[in-house]
């Protein structure tokens, strides 16, 4: 067994982590720190004038894991990227995302390179962030405002960076504010700045709390006394700060706005000392809720507006321009909520602005926000949606949907005609906004931010997955964007392909308004929605659906209910199951034995042998986590993820045993053995008897020994909402993992 007794820093937030090397990001002299940092609550032990001391060692105590490989399989965007910015180092671009962590571009890496793999289970809250800045002198310098308010007991940190992510150092900032990654409000911003005259000197607002500020680095933080907000009524707080470039006085800028998410009442304030005090922008409108703010080269202040925070109830608002003699201009195009603007840095003239929840017709024929451009300061505006197109840039899946809930912009200021715009399913770049045709593509290659919900992989056939938001995918290619299932019906919660008979797939989501429940017996060309419900007097939803091996028989144990039904007649008419006595049961067919189908939930197991139609319960086994993983080779053998181990039935689920030298186990999956005959690999995520906290684990002598698969950089905030791990019945030592919002991570064995 390969031992792992050395467990990373990162767990505890006072170390620092390594992610991806990096290509074409130059490296600057790192950022400094105090000379002890425990979680972000110390005092900096330098003089005031002196140069603080050297980081720590950013891999001290890692375990680095070079027998694999790492990565997040291809879809192509899928999630609500919240940022988007491009920065003074040619082709350096960063994003940021409400639950998948951050990522980076650069013309060498070719795609979006995620800096969040190192996130452990316990921090997977760190996933959240809630806002970004770079460096403007140093831009491969980035902080991240991260946290989300249910996941790592509301953890809030500061990530910061000195090289484009290749290295993380994250400081817990709990106790003064607190973030929340995926709270309403998250495409305001930005909420943590960087003086541009003074790299050391960095300001973060709360949505709790109020605003803290860094004057080395990010390494330690104090309050802002002077700031006159500590929350809102919304609990969005403070929802963005920007600096005055222009305004330096001994190095230090001078003049701060600062934001925050309210209406009625004054929502814009403003320090002339650095942000020492603060008062009211006395012209400032109080209609409407600040969204973001720009500076132009004269320094007046550019405003969105909406009636709301967003993403998703605003429907009004206005942009603003309050000048710098005090005299502010309504420049609104029309009466719209508005995202965004951006400003030409060579021609304060012309301006680019987009709505966000303004749904009217793109050019794909799906309804989303517009975008406007400026050529005179904003007296007059252009309809962008009336002459632009959009493509899909070879991610199939994305055909038909709209750019959405756009609310940040980036203008590359090495070619002002190119701008990045968010949306709820990733990126859409123009690199020709000015044109009469602009082009928009999507721009979202390697931002792989779907939730996984579910998961299959038979010998000789593609990986089938189920996504929260967007249905799920057929993966011919782990590496290549791949095709949306052929029917529509948004977060899929479970997926079933019937083991004997694979042209028979059945799905389900749906909500407390809709049921979504879709068959297919082509494999997935067509579909037919089941539309007849088994229990009339209420609409059934979401939960977990099974075929039995041979596909004549459809198991269905909804979420919202403590009945599950069985059908054979694709829907037509509906038998409630007997003997399963628990809602929202996982269930799974045996592979080899038509008759045999298995369920389990809340902390009890039950065995079918007439392929689903009732159920008995197994005295004795009661696994604490609900997947159960079957194995495809040997009828009956059943592993089961426990709180106290890893357990295998050989004889249908009457009995089971503890596989020794597993204390704790959490998910558990099979994949391809390396040579015919041997047993199939086990993987699981748990813990070994050494070690001391959960890892991803493979055994290939059914138990005997275990290897760790991850290391202390590729945890991707462990196994998230779908809660799964399965090997690959193709391809020999791989496997995946879900996650909270890094996607389908994926392991590859390097000596296959």
């Amino acid at each position: 067994m390969t031992k792992n007794l050395k467990r990373f820093a990162s767990a505890l937030l006072s170390a620092a982590v390594c992610v991806s090397m990096l290509a074409g990001c130059n490296k600057t002299e790192p950022g400094t720190a105090p000379e002890e940092t425990v979680g972000g609550n110390t005092e900096a032990v330098t003089q005031e004038g002196d140069a603080p001391a050297a980081a720590p060692s950013l891999t001290e105590g890692a375990y680095i894991n070079t027998d694999w490989t790492y990565g997040q399989v291809a879809i192509g965007g899928g999630g609500f990227v919240t940022g988007v910015f491009s920065t003074p180092q040619e082709g350096l671009y960063y994003a940021r995302t409400d639950v998948g962590g951050a990522y980076y571009r650069t013309p060498e890496t070719g795609k979006w390179i995620s800096m969040n793999y190192w996130v452990s289970e316990e921090d997977r809250g760190l996933l959240g962030i809630d806002g970004l800045a770079y460096d403007p002198q140093a831009p491969n310098r980035v902080f991240m405002l991260a946290g989300t308010e249910y996941f790592s007991g509301g953890k809030t940190a500061v990530l910061i960076s000195e090289d484009c992510g290749q290295t993380i150092t994250a400081v817990d900032v709990t106790d003064k504010i607190k973030v929340h990654g995926n709270g309403m409000g998250r495409g305001n911003g930005e909420r943590i700045a960087v003086d541009p005259n003074n790299g050391q000197i960095i300001l973060a607002g709360g949505r709790t709390g109020g605003m803290i500020k860094s004057t080395d680095g990010g390494y330690t933080w104090e309050a802002v006394t002077g700031f006159p907000e500590v929350t809102t009524g919304n609990a969005n707080g403070i929802n963005c700060i920007l600096f005055d470039p222009s305004t330096a006085k001994d190095g230090v800028t001078q003049k701060i706005f600062a934001s925050v998410s309210e209406k009625g009442k004054d929502n814009i304030f403003v320090s002339e000392d650095g942000g020492a005090s603060w008062s009211a922008l006395s012209v400032a409108v109080t209609e409407y809720m600040p969204q973001r703010m720009k500076l132009n080269s004269k320094g007046d202040l550019y405003v969105t507006y909406a009636d709301n925070e967003g993403p998703w109830n605003a429907k009004e608002g206005s942009v603003l321009r309050y000048n710098t003699d005090g005299s502010a201009d309504d420049i609104s195009p029309a009466g719209n909520a508005f995202g965004d603007i951006v400003i030409d840095p060579n021609d304060d003239n012309r301006l680019i602005l987009v709505t966000t929840e303004v749904w009217v017709a793109q050019p794909n024929g799906a309804h989303g926000d517009a975008f406007y451009t400026s050529a005179d300061g904003g007296k007059s505006w252009h309809n962008v949606l009336e002459s632009m197109t959009m493509s899909t840039n070879d991610m199939p899946w994305v055909e038909g949907y709209a750019i959405h809930w756009c609310s940040s912009l980036a203008l590359d200021r090495f070619n002002t005609g190119k701008i990045m715009v968010n949306s709820g399913n990733g990126i859409f770049s123009c690199d020709n906004i000015w044109d009469d045709t602009p082009a928009f593509y999507f721009d979202a290659l390697g931002i792989e931010e779907v939730v996984p919900l579910d998961i299959i992989t038979l010998e000789d056939y593609p990986l089938i997955s189920a996504i929260g938001d967007y249905d799920g995918f057929v993966h011919e290619d782990i590496f290549t964007p791949a095709d949306k299932h052929h029917d529509n019906i948004g977060t899929t919660t479970s997926i079933t392909v019937a083991a004997q008979n694979r042209d028979h797939w059945a799905k389900v989501g749906g909500n407390s308004s809709q049921q979504a429940l879709t068959y297919t017996s082509d494999a997935g060309k067509t579909w037919k929605k089941i539309t007849k419900s088994p229990d009339p007097d209420k609409t059934l939803y979401e939960g977990h659906v099974a075929l039995n091996a041979d596909g004549s028989v459809l198991v269905w144990s909804p979420s919202n209910g403590v009945k599950s039904y069985w059908t054979e007649d694709q829907g037509e008419t509906w038998n409630y199951v007997e003997g399963l006595t628990v809602g929202n049961a996982y269930i799974i067919g045996d592979p080899s034995n038509a008759d045999y189908v298995y369920a389990c939930g809340k902390g009890s197991f039950y065995v079918s042998t007439d392929g689903g139609r009732s159920f008995k319960k197994v005295v004795g086994i009661g696994p604490n986590f609900t997947r159960i993983c079957v194995d495809p080779h040997n009828e009956g053998t059943i592993y089961f993820a426990n709180g106290a181990g890893l357990l295998i039935s050989k004889d249908h689920g009457q009995t089971a045993d503890y596989i020794q030298g597993i204390k704790y186990c959490e998910a558990v999956g099979l994949g391809k053995a390396k040579n015919d005959g041997d047993p199939l690999v086990i993987y699981i995520w748990g813990t070994p008897m050494e070690a001391d906290t959960p890892n991803l684990y493979m055994s290939e002598d059914e138990g005997a020994t275990w290897v760790q698969v991850n290391d202390d950089l590729h945890q991707f905030g462990g196994t998230g909402n779908g809660v799964f791990v399965t090997g690959d019945m193709n391809v020999y030592g791989r496997c995946y993992m879900s996650t909270v919002g890094l996607g389908i991570a994926y392991f590859d064995k390097a000596d296959k």
